[in-house]
């Protein structure tokens, strides 16, 4: 989580700043410092939990270097915080209001509630537990000396990541193809022959 190659002096900065970052929201839990209760939107454990990711990060950026283990620690600690926080925004109990630009066609700046504030959390929630639980898997095989103990675990949870992140990538790849095609279709109906890639080929065709 810390690269040696940093300077000290650079660490303890990056540390400072995201530990005074975290103490802002999680005072705010507590009804303490320049933002109160109202400011939360919610349970005041969302500010504790908020907080305290930037707090742990900024640790692990000033500890990690001295403790290796604070990283991988940390690192999960942090997944779990974020876990936490997108699952009660995507399924906890109440209504939903999320505010911020959107920059996609009629969203554009505007407020979503109910099913259009769950659904982009709940995404984001269902990516953030199944790396959550890789991450664990991972380090517990690490602890207890790496493969193939816990092997057939960490495959089921690499499944649980790539059917996690299916509802992003396959939409991506399918634009991808799309403009490809297009681009393809386009250059047919130009010239009235399909593009190829003549690079391919001439690496392709056997030498005389």
């Amino acid at each position: 989580m810390t690269d040696p190659r940093v300077s000290s002096g650079t660490r303890l900065l990056v540390a400072i700043a995201a530990v005074v970052a975290g103490t802002i929201p999680l005072l705010a839990a507590f009804d303490l410092g320049p933002v109160g209760h109202e400011a939360i939107n919610g349970p005041p454990w969302l500010a504790a939990v908020a907080g305290g990711v930037f707090i742990a990060g900024g640790l692990a950026v000033a500890l990690g270097t001295v403790w290796p283990w604070v990283g991988p620690v940390v690192g999960i600690l942090v997944m779990l915080g974020l876990a936490a926080l997108g699952n009660w925004i995507a399924f906890g109990a109440g209504e939903r209001v999320c505010s911020g630009s959107i920059d996609f066609l009629w969203m554009a700046d505007r407020e979503l509630s109910g099913l259009g504030c769950r659904i982009p959390f709940g995404l984001g929630a269902v990516i953030v537990d199944a790396l959550l639980f890789y991450a664990v898997v991972h380090q517990l095989q690490v602890a207890w000396g790496g493969p193939p103990r816990l092997a057939r675990l960490q495959s089921i949870a690499g499944w649980m990541v790539m059917a996690a992140l299916a509802p992003i990538l396959l939409p991506l790849a399918l634009v991808l193809v799309g403009r490809a095609g297009m681009g393809a279709i386009a250059a047919r109906i130009r010239t009235g022959e399909w593009p190829q890639n003549s690079e391919f080929f001439r690496r392709r065709r056997p030498k005389r």
